[in-house]
């Protein structure tokens, strides 16, 4: 991923959107995007896979966000992206880091597959670890690297 930033966030490369061309090919209709790193985001990453998404599937793709969210909401999201999934939408759901946010554990498990997000230069091979055997190794399609913008 480049250095360089647009409205404060990190501008994707052609990189980026060649990794995504393989989750593309997948069968799901709703995606985990889970970041390995406890201290590190992957929403900017999530917003590139609906953006892919929309496109190559041609179907209504929308991105719920968890950061912050209580375990109190957790029903209701999973209630929302159940029900835009059988409207004939996909959802990409990104989660907090499931070793340092335990209310994303059962919204990625509700969903059909996961993303692991690694942040080359961050990530620690235990937490990228810890995360999949949180999850479940079953779950995930794979994992993208991107570079951190630390």
């Amino acid at each position: 991923m480049s250095k360089a930033k647009t409205d404060g966030r990190p501008r994707l490369t052609q990189q980026v959107y060649q990794q995504l061309a393989g989750v593309m090919r997948g069968t799901w209709q709703s995606l985990a995007v889970v970041p390995a790193s406890p201290s590190m985001s992957a929403s900017a990453f999530a917003e590139a896979v609906v953006e892919v998404a929309r496109l190559a599937r041609g179907a209504p793709a929308k991105l719920f966000l968890t950061e912050g969210l209580e375990k109190a909401g957790v029903s209701k999201l999973i209630v929302e992206l159940s029900q835009h999934v059988d409207q004939g939408g996909l959802a990409v759901v990104c989660v907090e880091s499931v070793i340092s946010q335990q209310a994303g554990v059962p919204l990625a498990m509700v969903c059909d597959a996961a993303l692991l997000v690694v942040h080359l230069g961050v990530t620690r091979k235990e937490d990228a670890e810890g995360t999949v055997g949180i999850i479940g190794k079953q779950k995930f399609l794979g994992a993208v690297t991107i570079e951190s913008m630390r």
